[in-house]
């Protein structure tokens, strides 16, 4: 990630930032102690969710993931375990070329962190030709014009001998 990109993404983490404490300062001035509390729980649910992301192994994944989440895209991910051994350079690729097909239009990436990880799009119209030199045939575990996952495995680990 380049230093501006970096920048842009602290610029927009900021702003979030300052837009959930106002959300939150407005509700408790007007009393609603149920909404603060829900909406802080929402808060502190989606900073553990991150926590989790960055603490996998995977920073250029990570990066990319909370970048679009962050700028409003309808990007969903959750760490249920570390991945084994994956190439974080690819991974990040895919995942980018995964966000870049829902950017225009209704649609949706989810991604799952596993021993290996699952990506899920979902969309009215899926163009799949972003994805086609980065996944192989057997990485697509199901496809239609709406949606498609992609299975990618953890590489098998090396015994030492």
């Amino acid at each position: 990630m380049k230093d501006e990109q970096v920048l842009d993404l602290l610029k927009s983490l900021r702003h979030e930032w300052l837009n959930r404490l106002q959300l939150v300062r407005s509700y408790s001035a007007i009393g609603d102690e149920a909404a603060v509390e829900s909406i802080c729980s929402v808060y502190r649910e989606q900073a553990s969710r991150e926590g989790r992301l960055s603490l996998i192994g995977l920073p250029k994944t990570a990066l990319t993931l909370q970048r679009a989440d962050w700028t409003g895209l309808t990007v969903e991910y959750d760490v249920i375990e570390r991945p084994k051994q994956l190439d974080d350079t690819r991974l990040a690729t895919i995942v980018e070329a995964a966000i870049d097909m829902i950017e225009v239009g209704n649609g949706e990436v989810s991604v799952t962190f596993h021993e290996g990880v699952t990506i899920e799009i979902y969309r009215d119209l899926l163009d799949m030709s972003r994805l086609k030199d980065l996944v192989t045939p057997m990485e697509i575990e199901s496809q239609t014009e709406h949606e498609c996952v992609i299975e990618i495995e953890s590489l098998p680990v090396e015994e030492e001998q």
